[in-house]
């Protein structure tokens, strides 16, 4: 169980599960063997290091006070890391399946933390994170799809 108090403290902890996918997708790029599976990671890759820009770019000074958050998360976001998951033989399914998967947990929990706040600012914040998520997870499906079906679009 995962509880917050402090704006500040769960954008710490968000990054730190972001930082922990960007590994995965580090490591992963190193081992990965096939052309279609290095490509893909490469696109997952520029998709995710832009969504993690963002979020240490922050000012959460500007979010206004965060004495009235409180959120307590009893789900195992860090446990969902596909991490050791994606190995040299992963299929491109195989990364599509395990990236989506984490991605959504994110966004469920950017949602979820949205709904727990009190200053307007912090949740259009915690919203606008899921909806960039989305977008994120929404890019990832269009590639997936135009992947297997190159004579789309």
């Amino acid at each position: 169980m995962l509880s917050f108090k402090k704006l500040e403290d769960i954008l710490a902890t968000t990054i730190k599960w972001e930082l922990q996918m960007r590994d995965l997708y580090d490591v992963a790029e190193i081992g990965l063997k096939t052309r279609d599976s290095k490509e893909l990671l490469g696109f997952l890759k520029e998709s995710h290091q832009k969504h993690l820009k963002i979020l240490q770019n922050l000012n959460i000074n500007d979010y206004g006070p965060d004495e009235w958050i409180k959120f307590t998360a009893d789900f195992g976001v860090l446990s969902q890391i596909p991490q050791h998951q994606i190995t040299r033989d992963s299929t491109v399914e195989d990364i599509f399946v395990k990236v989506e998967s984490y991605e959504e947990s994110l966004k469920s929990l950017y949602e979820r933390v949205s709904e727990h706040t009190v200053s307007e600012t912090q949740t259009e914040l915690f919203f606008s994170l899921a909806l960039m998520k989305e977008n994120q997870l929404s890019a990832i499906r269009n590639f997936k799809e135009s992947f297997f079906n190159p004579n789309l679009g």
